[in-house]
């Protein structure tokens, strides 16, 4: 009822499991339906019976597949519940797996992420740990790990005392943004990455927008009177570039003597450099209070609401003391499970796993994606500096920037914009799709190249 192609990017597992959600969404399969056996689909399929295991596993922690023990596996029932489409003469354009947009908008997280086997198994082991007395700060075995973590990927030598979890970056900049006092003038890159300066606001201090260019912050055009200043050093705006050595020296003597806090976000860097990326502000600053916030949702998965801020000993009992009145957000058992993986070297692999995944990625870009940009109408299309896989795209007028943002819309896609108008270009980040989602971004831009021709 459906094939796989070996000649695909798409790992075969993927392209499986995509396959048995397409015969429901056509109609083939029901709400109900006993599947083939695993045995019996590989047969079919001509792979081997762990490949089709893979797929199935995936799809029972979807909720997609029931299985229980002594009977067949079959189509969830509660799919019927929750209106599960079937064949229709006009049906609507689909809009992504399971009814989403795919969005290219730049994330924070990356393709390739932990496995579903591997958290369950970190999972358990925690559980079955002896229950231990709730650090507010963090689980000591978490911050230790944290600690080993950061040395051999950033090079950042920290004590595990001068960590403190939180709940993700977005949780970790509120708790700095609370630790620091009121009333607070904070800068932000402009245009920098939208996510974290929402956060500002909502905490009762003021954003102050900042102006960069290609190197990243201008230094000498920043405010003086900033009491801190959230920078991406690692990860610039775009196209996710590095800030050069100079600047950085320039800046943290700018924030030694006017006394401004810097916090740095440091998300994505192990996973978007192919070589080692340039070291942390933290790492070099001698005089300039600099703070860390780091996330796992990059290394481990966008779903898991867990992350850090390093800071030196003075600041990080600060921040331990405001986290001890709001409460620890993330349980002791996430904890445990994270640390886990990091320890166990889960994160290391898994890192190296991805910096594969994005070389095809950025083959199938060169080969397919930006020609058939090219024949929408792009003038100028620039490559991410780091991994190839993020593209700045730029059109000769709105009016054909517009047409590519429709036509994609058409096919259930949506992308970034360049700065806050509507001509300034489209962004649109590849690394942090998953497989089945990046081959329906390929299919739908190689629609174009084969309309062409």
């Amino acid at each position: 009822m459906f094939s796989v192609d070996r000649s695909l990017p798409s790992p075969l597992p993927v392209q499986i499991a995509a396959g048995m959600r397409g015969l429901v969404s056509t109609g083939q399969l029901s709400a109900g339906d006993t599947v083939a056996s695993t045995r019996e689909l590989a047969r079919q399929l001509g792979v081997s019976r762990g490949t089709v295991v893979s797929a199935y596993d995936q799809l029972l922690s979807e909720g997609f597949l029931l299985a229980t023990q002594g009977a067949p596996t079959r189509i969830h029932p509660d799919l019927a519940r929750a209106g599960s489409p079937g064949p229709a003469a006009h049906a609507p354009r689909p809009r992504g797996r399971a009814g989403r947009v795919v969005s290219l908008k730049p994330s924070s997280g990356h393709a390739g992420t932990i496995r579903p086997a591997a958290w369950r198994r970190a999972w358990r082991e925690a559980a079955a740990e002896p229950a231990a007395r709730v650090d507010k700060a963090g689980q000591p075995e978490l911050r230790t790990a944290i600690a080993s973590h950061l040395l051999l990927a950033r090079g950042l030598a920290v004590d595990a005392g001068d960590v403190v979890v939180t709940g993700g970056s977005r949780e970790g900049l509120l708790l700095i943004l609370m630790s620091l006092g009121r009333s607070l003038r904070v800068g932000v890159e402009d245009p920098g990455h939208p996510g974290l300066r929402r956060v500002i606001p909502v905490a009762g201090h003021t954003p102050v927008t900042c102006r960069t260019d290609a190197g990243g912050l201008v230094v000498s055009a920043l405010p003086a009177d900033l009491d801190a200043l959230l920078v991406t050093p690692s990860h610039l705006y775009p196209l996710g570039g590095s800030m050069p050595a100079p600047r950085r020296a320039e800046l943290l003597d700018w924030a030694a003597r006017t006394g401004c806090v810097l916090i740095e976000d440091d998300f994505n860097t192990e996973l978007r450099y192919r070589v080692s990326p340039q070291p942390t502000l933290a790492t070099l600053a001698s005089e300039a209070r600099v703070l860390t916030l780091g996330t796992f949702s990059t290394l481990l998965s966008t779903q898991l609401s867990a992350g850090y801020v390093v800071a030196g000993q003075a600041m990080a009992a600060t921040l331990r003391g405001t986290r001890e009145v709001l409460g620890m957000p993330v349980s002791p058992v996430t904890q445990r499970a994270i640390a886990n993986l990091l320890d166990g070297g889960y994160v290391r692999r898994n890192t190296r796993a991805v910096h594969s995944r994005l070389a095809r990625r950025r083959e199938v870009l060169g080969d397919a994606i930006c020609p058939a940009l090219e024949a929408l109408g792009a003038t100028a299309i620039e490559k991410d500096a780091s991994t190839g896989v993020d593209l700045a795209v730029r059109f000769p007028m709105p009016a054909a920037e517009e047409r590519v943002v429709d036509w994609l819309a058409g096919r259930g896609i949506e992308c970034g914009r360049i700065g806050a108008s509507e001509s300034g270009g489209l962004i649109m980040s590849f690394a942090h799709l998953d497989d089945d989602d990046f081959e329906r971004v390929h299919r739908a831009f190689a629609s174009v190249s084969t309309h062409r021709s």
